[in-house]
């Protein structure tokens, strides 16, 4: 059942609704004539002569028409046209909206990109193609369509990706080795915002994954004992959606603990051979912010010093820490890796309102407050100082070694009394 047409005059896109019962117009892909009837559920173009035109699947057909009908009635003023190549880009967009005069923010015109099923476009190249040549994309998605016969009111168009400011060079000048992307500084990072399923503070669990082996399992493995990878998109106001990400930092420090073991152990022999302590210590001296260092002073006694010490100024804060305080550590750690994902992934100007995740550290008080720059204030407060600190992104890795390291020790400790 087609749903969209081409006016055999002037080459304009025509839907089901707005043709006659006597009228005939032209198949986009075969280009031979139909006329249009009344379905069981809806009206649709026909192919009276019935000729072998395999076409796109109904469903494909349908959606396009159902962006017609949206665009028309949101751009009266616009052309609108159907499996369109535009002078400046070398693609076939499957609607396009061209405007008589450039409009802000959307440039010269709209493409409008419908993938369905096994469509296998590059989101970024395709994008950053059209960005060029000052042309905005909608990317439409079976995510955006309700059912597997949408009609009008089934359909919510995203907004488009707009030439401004997306088309305004970053990069270098383009070389002949260079893409649009990488002159753009346009990454697929950007463009997640405006894809189907998407709401501000989104997490994709998908990104939580650490490097890992995905060869595939032979065939003759069993079902239940194959590695499935999980990909889901769940925003950060999902219930659960705060332990699951906790439960993966978690499992993380438990895969590093078995890389750590051998220089722990080494460690342990040393300062009970030696009667003396020792330090794990991370120091944090990337991203943004000033250089300080977490460290563990520990001996063979369940209770060592843990010292939080910025290197400019000296300023430090002090607390005695035992095996009780190990899982406050964690918990630590897990909230300031936790409130930088949702900075991360926070759209700009939209974020949610959250609050300071506020707990105690031993004997210390701390308040974790995102900043909405992919950052992370950290207040720490012992009885007699004040300090405080910035996290990024890329600190993480040393916190969970830190953290990988003490559990490792303490549970020595407990093993060896």
């Amino acid at each position: 059942m087609p749903f969209i047409a081409v006016d055999p005059v002037d080459n304009r896109p025509r839907i089901p609704v707005g043709v006659g019962d006597d009228e005939e117009v032209q198949c986009p892909k075969c280009n031979d004539m139909m006329s249009v009837r009344e379905g069981s559920r809806t009206r649709h173009f026909y192919h009276p002569a019935d000729p072998s035109c395999n076409g796109e699947s109904s469903l494909h057909l349908r959606m396009k028409s159902i962006a017609v009908e949206k665009l028309t009635d949101e751009y009266p003023n616009a052309s609108i046209r159907v499996e369109f190549v535009t002078d400046d880009v070398p693609r076939r967009a499957d609607v396009f909206v061209e405007f008589e005069q450039p409009q802000f923010p959307f440039g010269k015109g709209i493409a409008v990109e419908v993938q369905y099923r096994n469509d296998q476009k590059d989101l970024t190249e395709t994008t950053v193609s059209y960005l060029t040549a000052d042309i905005s994309v909608i990317w439409l998605f079976e995510e955006n369509y309700v059912g597997t016969r949408p009609e009008y009111e089934d359909v919510e168009l995203p907004d488009p990706i707009p030439v401004w400011p997306y088309s305004v060079p970053h990069g270098d000048t383009p070389s002949p080795d260079s893409s649009p992307g990488e002159y753009l500084d346009v990454t697929e990072r950007d463009l997640v915002a405006f894809l189907p399923n998407h709401v501000d503070d989104q997490i994709s669990l998908g990104e939580f994954r650490a490097n890992s082996d995905t060869t595939e399992k032979c065939a003759n493995t069993a079902e239940w004992a194959r590695e499935k990878e999980l990909n889901l998109n769940l925003s950060i106001t999902s219930p659960g959606v705060q332990e699951v990400y906790k439960s993966w930092l978690q499992s993380r420090i438990q895969s590093l603990r078995s890389e750590h073991r051998t220089a722990v152990e080494e460690r342990s022999d040393i300062v009970q051979l030696e009667t003396r302590p020792t330090s794990f210590s991370s120091w944090f001296n990337e991203g943004p912010g000033e250089t300080f260092s977490l460290t563990f002073r520990v001996n063979r006694t369940n209770v060592s010093q843990f010292t939080v010490r910025k290197i400019v100024d000296g300023t430090e804060v002090t607390t005695l820490f035992d095996e009780n305080d190990v899982e406050s550590f964690i918990e630590f750690v897990l909230n300031v890796g936790y409130e930088l994902e949702c900075s991360r992934i926070s759209t700009p100007g939209k974020q949610a309102v959250r609050q300071s995740v506020k707990s105690h550290l031993s004997n210390l008080s701390y308040s974790i407050t995102p900043t909405w720059s992919e950052t992370v204030t950290v207040e720490l407060n012992s009885s007699t100082e004040t300090i405080h600190l910035e996290f990024c992104p890329e600190q993480m890795q040393s916190l969970l070694d830190l953290c990988a390291k003490i559990q490792l020790w303490y549970d020595l400790l407990a093993h060896s009394g």
